[in-house]
């Protein structure tokens, strides 16, 4: 996804909380700050953020998925049925697999392992250590992040309120951690063909087609919020705008968001969430473009946006249109709260 794209899902999982209406401090923390979205959910894909070179930390967030040939076949076959099981009725990638007949048996049955161009630095990875990290410090909250976390940290005393997460990082760590999430829905990270690189054709043009239909409020220089002072109703408003807008971005994918925002299921953490997310992606990537017309082994092979989504496949976009960025939404609302939970068990 781009900038305008990674705003929206973002903004979009701060309504889709607030709307289940559960975890209230956490959409306390998040509705404030909304607009800085735009910032936050764009770090990992900014340039300057990459100034570390060949060995930077926020460099590599795909987890492309290709043929295994090695001798540990069975780690890497998930059948169909066992990965719906995995990822949950709740995330319509789970019914658009369910009803596909495209991939067969064999497709399913075939080992593939994701590889990254750098050991350790791919989604799931960023997602988890991210993750784990910030329950740490949102526990090292300034008064108003500590107001939101029940219970007390005694060592919190002992720290100055320079030292403290305050409210505007805590949120950005939030935002920040919805790119890598999002990522994870996006068809073309999880393939490891040539294609599906972001100069191929494909990924850049499926990103644009859905940044088009996101609209131009998402824009950074329209999200940024002005350079004024608000009052607190006002400031209020102006939050409660800015989801409502996310909100009406829904009608233009067909999207319809259920209650309740699930939880991971049991024994499953936010790395093993991710890997599943991240081989439902790359099915979805092998129905977009159909491995015996786009072969695996084959470096040559391309799949053009205006080829396997263009004219006479306009049901099929749709349709991707539509799981992706419900997904997208969902999985980033998912671990949010997968996340807050674990630092508030108690949420006024």
């Amino acid at each position: 996804m781009n900038q305008r794209t990674h705003s929206w899902i973002a903004v979009r999982a701060i309504a889709l909380l607030a709307d289940e209406g559960k975890e209230k401090n956490l959409v306390k923390l998040l509705k404030p700050h909304a607009r800085k979205a735009t910032v936050g959910a764009w770090i990992p894909d900014q340039v300057d953020a990459k100034r570390g070179g060949a060995g930077s930390a926020t460099d590599n967030h795909v987890l492309k998925m290709e043929l295994y040939d090695g001798d540990d076949e069975e780690r890497f076959i998930t059948p169909k049925q066992e990965l719906l099981k995995r990822i949950g009725t709740a995330r319509r990638t789970a019914s658009f697999l369910e009803e596909d007949e495209s991939l067969d048996d064999s497709w399913w049955s075939t080992p593939y392992r994701g590889d990254v161009p750098k050991p350790g630095q791919h989604l799931p990875n960023r997602a988890m250590a991210l993750t784990t990290m910030m329950k740490d410090l949102l526990l090292m909250g300034d008064p108003v992040v500590d107001r939101l976390v029940p219970g007390r940290i005694r060592f919190a005393q002992y720290m100055d309120l320079e030292m403290r997460t305050t409210a505007e990082a805590a949120s950005m760590y939030f935002f920040m951690l919805s790119h890598f999430v999002a990522d994870a829905c996006m068809p073309c990270h999880c393939d490891g063909r040539k294609l599906a690189a972001y100069d191929e054709g494909l990924h850049k043009q499926l990103e644009g087609h859905w940044s088009k239909k996101v609209g131009t409020g998402f824009e950074k220089k329209k999200l940024l919020p002005p350079d004024l002072e608000l009052t607190e109703s006002e400031a209020r408003a102006d939050a409660n705008r800015v989801l409502q807008q996310a909100r009406d971005v829904d009608d233009k994918f067909g999207l319809e968001f259920r209650k309740p925002v699930p939880g991971l299921r049991p024994k499953q953490d936010v790395w093993l969430e991710l890997i599943n997310v991240c081989r439902a992606s790359f099915a979805v990537a092998s129905i977009i473009a159909p491995p015996e017309l786009y072969p695996y082994v084959d470096p040559d092979a391309r799949a053009p946006f205006d080829t396997v989504l263009g004219q006479g496949k306009e049901q099929l976009r749709d349709e991707v249109d539509k799981i992706v960025m419900h997904d997208a939404v969902l999985n980033t609302a998912i671990v949010w709260k997968h996340l807050w939970k674990k630092v508030s068990k108690l949420d006024a």
